[in-house]
């Protein structure tokens, strides 16, 4: 693992989870990385909807996907939920999308099926990508896609609600949206991976923590500088 000074490290049930600027948690006890809501592909919908959009941003995620894998040095990928966009997100990146499982013959892939994994139907075998029904127990964790209380009072690591943090500059200065990575006392939420997707403001409760993606750094959020209260955020996305 080449650690970069500008993670943290956020330890939770015994386990050491480090928060990564490219969006992504290395698990170390498991040499697993940990990712959500990557939305590949979902300039082909806008496309297929005749909005002319090139593959730029889709891209871009498997680039940093690539920085995050090569840094880790993980062994494994897990995505929490929402790996393409849809059926036309897949068709319209399906090559790209081989080639870049050509890049990591070794890996291995875990789905945690999400609400637009229903949408995007199967995923070619040539990807090995293995599809699980949330939860995905992995202990001492429950992944899963929607974040969710355990039935087994278990912690859980989710994405769906693409959190951020709503900075302002003063009172009437600039707002400033960045996406981050929220735990509370029964689970955490991670940022969208994806480089075409938004964020939904979030406020820290008390024993939470709030880490943004501030460019190339993680940066812990203090609960006062947040807009938006966690509570009230809508599923879906």
């Amino acid at each position: 693992m080449l650690v970069n000074p500008r993670d943290v490290v956020h330890e939770v049930c015994g386990q050491t989870l480090q928060l990564m600027p490219e969006r992504s948690v290395f698990w170390r006890e498991k040499n697993i990385l940990l990712a959500a809501d990557l939305h590949l592909g979902k300039e082909g919908t806008f496309r297929s909807a005749g909005i002319p959009l090139p593959e730029g941003p889709s891209v871009e995620t498997l680039d940093r996907l690539d920085q995050a894998l090569a840094r880790s040095g993980a062994i494994r990928l897990v995505v929490l939920g929402d790996l393409f966009h849809g059926t036309s997100s897949v068709d319209a990146f399906a090559e790209v999308m081989e080639a870049w499982r050509c890049r990591w013959p070794d890996l291995g892939i875990e789905l945690i099926g999400g609400s637009h994994d229903r949408w995007s139907g199967d995923l070619p075998e040539s990807w090995r990508i293995e599809l699980y029904n949330e939860p995905r127990r992995m202990d001492p964790f429950e992944l899963r896609h929607y974040p969710a209380v355990s039935a087994g009072g278990n912690y859980w690591l989710a994405g769906h609600l693409h959190p951020g943090v709503v900075l302002k500059e003063g009172k009437r200065g600039a707002t400033l949206r960045l996406p981050c990575f929220y735990f509370s006392e029964q689970g955490g939420i991670l940022p969208a991976f994806g480089s075409f997707t938004g964020v939904i403001g979030v406020e820290p409760d008390p024993g939470s923590h709030c880490y943004a993606v501030a460019g190339h750094e993680v940066v812990r959020i203090p609960s006062s500088t947040n807009q938006l209260n966690y509570r009230k955020m809508k599923r879906g996305s």
